[in-house]
């Protein structure tokens, strides 16, 4: 049977049971009514299965463009991805993955506090009314809603907050309608008088964390932070507000706020992956704010899931090496290099993240894996010699780094090597000589990585002092040389201990 023929059936049956009520018996009407009860399971479950497959569809097309080149892909240079807001805790009228806050939960909360007072009883009794003469019209936006054909809902609700303005759910699905249609002026209008006015805390918990999202999106963190907590005050069970709360912390800056909100949230969200990259910038964050601070990762992080998509899982591994969580970063490439066996860059995440554990042995074989599906990538290039020259493969290291500035001879990962591979060999002036170049870079960056490479050069030659002043030129870029704080450390010290010992061969 073709779909357009089985949805006619669907269609005839409706209509049936609709032209047979009028003139039903008592037990015919619950026969019908059985019927009606399946055929509303059979269209959420169609409903369901449609987003599905929907989403599956669209990533399926958006892969595909990648592959072909239509559409950027994200590469270990690249940003990382936002992790989004969640901003739409609606849910069809059964729940679904145990969310809380759906809006039939509110409708019927609307219902229920609406007779809970005798002085509201004539309102409730007339909003009872319009419920029952405009149901057609919510359930028609409803559908429209859930299946993200948001022009159409919003004419839906429109036609209803218009004759039934006191419906709150449907006031609700109109302001979600709203901000879906970018009308988010308008939306934030409908969000903020529900805040105010409605009866139902599930309602008011919604619209709240609603108005969060509208105004993080703009950037006003402190605001959307209030908004989340005015959310959760109403509704402490509001789990979008929880994870929201703590995006809001992590983006204006305060590192531990953001752990305390997302730990929170993650202990019934274990698999939430979302949560799991703001745990992990947060703590990012943190350690570049604070590197004594002490980190124990979730129960859910302990391990990667295999189940993850390719960008989360890189995305990750991006994170993990940040915090200096080398096996787990090592656990997601693995992954990776299963799925995408002929991608260098897989390979060479594998690569130096075994390194960094297990040292040179199998990360080299790795590494020439990555050169070999990748070799106009002068990174792969650069770790192949910088593993040869920890491993004191110095002839190995410098014909690696010779290979990169032989195609550019001001390749700065080629320079840095040589750099490096003199000060193993005492060659410190040709070292220093090319130090010095990074200093003309238009790069604030690559001139802290020359400033950087001439206080080792200082230490080398126990110029204390010097070093000292070469790696207080590195600060601005300090979260990207880890062992500047340990150098100023030895530095001082070395200074300290200097003066001591002028003061005692003094007369």
């Amino acid at each position: 049977m073709k779909i357009e023929d089985w949805f006619q059936t669907l269609r005839t049956k409706a209509q049936t049971i609709e032209e047979r009520w009028q003139e039903a018996s008592e037990q015919e009407r619950l026969q019908l009514a059985d019927q009606l009860f399946y055929l509303r399971q059979v269209s959420d479950t169609v409903v369901d299965l449609w987003l599905q497959f929907e989403e599956k569809l669209s990533n399926a097309i958006r892969h595909i463009k990648q592959i072909e080149g239509q559409l950027p892909t994200e590469t270990q240079e690249e940003k990382a991805k936002p992790v989004s807001l969640k901003k739409e805790p609606l849910a069809t009228d059964h729940k679904q993955d145990g969310q809380k806050g759906t809006a039939s939960e509110a409708k019927n909360e609307t219902k229920s506090e609406s007779k809970s007072e005798p002085k509201f009883e004539a309102k409730a009794d007339k909003l009872q009314q319009a419920m029952h003469a405009y149901e057609p019209v919510f359930r028609r936006g409803e559908g429209f809603y859930h299946l993200r054909m948001f022009q159409d809902a919003k004419k839906c609700f429109a036609e209803l907050v218009k004759e039934a303005p006191d419906w709150e759910s449907g006031r609700l699905y109109y302001a979600y309608s709203l901000l879906f249609c970018d009308d988010k002026e308008m939306a934030f209008r409908e969000f903020r008088l529900l805040g105010k006015s409605a009866s139902s805390p599930a309602i008011v918990a919604i619209s709240s964390n609603a108005i969060g999202c509208i105004l993080a999106e703009e950037k006003q963190w402190l605001e959307a932070a209030q908004a989340f907590k005015t959310s959760l005050e109403v509704k402490p069970e509001q789990e979008e507000a929880k994870y929201n709360l703590a995006l809001c912390y992590l983006m204006d800056g305060d590192a531990q706020e953001a752990l305390d909100e997302i730990e929170c949230y993650l202990q019934k969200h274990e698999q939430d992956w979302e949560a799991q990259l703001l745990w992990l910038r947060a703590a990012k964050l943190l350690m570049q704010m604070d590197e004594t601070a002490e980190l124990v990762a979730p129960s859910s992080l302990t391990l990667p899931n295999r189940e993850l998509d390719n960008e989360t899982l890189q995305e990750m591994a991006h994170l993990y090496e940040a915090v200096g969580n080398y096996h787990r970063a090592q656990v997601c490439y693995h992954f990776l290099t299963e799925r995408l066996p002929k991608e260098g860059w897989t390979w060479h995440g594998l690569a130096w993240n075994t390194w960094l554990i297990a040292g040179s042995k199998r990360a080299l074989t790795l590494v020439k894996k990555a050169i070999s599906l990748a070799p106009e990538q002068d990174d792969f290039v650069f770790s192949y010699g910088w593993m040869q020259l920890f491993d004191g493969n110095i002839p190995g290291a410098i014909a690696a780094f010779r290979g990169i500035l032989a195609k550019n001879s001001k390749n700065r990962l080629g320079q840095s090597g040589m750099i490096s591979a003199f000060e193993k060999i005492g060659e410190t002036l040709e070292a220093k000589r090319l130090a010095k170049l990074f200093l003309d870079d238009a790069d604030p960056y690559i001139r802290s990585l020359g400033y950087f490479h001439l206080g080792r050069l200082a230490m080398v030659e126990e110029n204390w002092r010097l070093a000292e002043q070469y790696f207080q030129r590195t600060l601005p870029h300090a979260d990207q040389f880890r062992e500047i704080p340990l150098y100023l450390q030895l530095c001082a010290s070395k200074l300290g201990a200097e003066a001591v010992q002028n003061e005692l061969v003094q007369p």
